[in-house]
């Protein structure tokens, strides 16, 4: 059985709700370069990695993975569609992963993509009174868990796929991690990884050819069900929205601009 369509893009079941059973390239990444020494330096610099990781050994990981990712019959096709490296793990977490969100990682992404240029800014914005701290939970059917639990031991290298879920509904994303064949290593995507592969790459959603998605943090779940996770881009600027993904009352919303992602992930130490 084929799982992704040949630009990566996951095919739409009878069971899921999508805006088109046919991928759609209005809204797209263009794919970036891969340059291992951007990302190493920036996930230094911003990413509060130990400085003393080394470089060949993350480089060599981030080729291992990708190499199992292409072997694997049911997510080779991932590779066919926008791929994107990324390092994280070992920061600070104050145990909440809403508080992590809001005073670590998110203000590490402002810093990394407000370096690249003047004319960048980055903001978050919070729908209504909502909030992030002792707000966010996992969706069990996420497999983020696992993740997780390699960030707080160990560096991490990943390879984020940003648009494998894109048109799906929220719920559809996350239905998904269920109805994919088992394998190691593999998440639906969340804040940290997300977040870590815009450090590495800040520029991922910038561009003068397309209009970019937004991406969905989907594995992270807000205590309230209306409200979603989001990033995107806003001319040259980003944003980060906690915003309702309700359309109607018991209708919520399914787009050709939301993307949810795919993470492939491998501890170093």
């Amino acid at each position: 059985m084929t799982y992704f369509d040949n630009v990566g893009r996951r095919i739409p079941s009878a069971t899921t709700r999508s805006f088109s059973d046919i991928s759609q390239s209005f809204y797209q990444i263009k794919q970036p370069e891969i340059d291992y020494s951007r990302i190493w330096n920036n996930s230094i610099k911003f990413n509060q990695l130990n400085s003393s990781i080394n470089f060949a050994k993350a480089c060599s990981a981030f080729d291992e993975l990708k190499s199992q990712i292409e072997a694997n019959p049911d997510y080779s096709n991932l590779m066919q569609g926008v791929h994107v490296p990324f390092m994280c793990g070992q920061f600070e977490s104050t145990g909440d992963l809403g508080r992590d969100l809001e005073n670590i990682q998110l203000p590490n992404l402002k810093n990394s993509f407000n370096a690249m240029t003047s004319n960048h800014h980055f903001k978050a914005t919070l729908q209504g009174n909502s909030k992030l701290a002792s707000s966010i939970s996992i969706d069990p059917r996420a497999r983020y868990n696992d993740f997780l639990e390699k960030c707080k031991h160990n560096t991490v290298v990943g390879w984020y796929f940003p648009q494998a879920l894109q048109q799906f509904d929220i719920e559809s994303q996350r239905q998904q991690m269920v109805d994919l064949p088992e394998t190691k290593n593999m998440c639906l995507s969340g804040g940290i990884d997300i977040v870590a592969a815009l450090i590495g790459t800040p520029n991922l959603l910038i561009s003068e050819d397309f209009y970019s998605p937004i991406l969905c943090l989907s594995a992270y779940v807000h205590a309230d069900p209306r409200l979603v996770l989001l990033l995107k881009s806003y001319g040259p600027h980003m944003e980060f929205w906690c915003m309702t993904q309700m359309l109607k009352k018991n209708v919520t919303q399914v787009s050709e601009q939301w993307a949810g992602g795919i993470t492939f992930y491998l501890a170093l130490n």
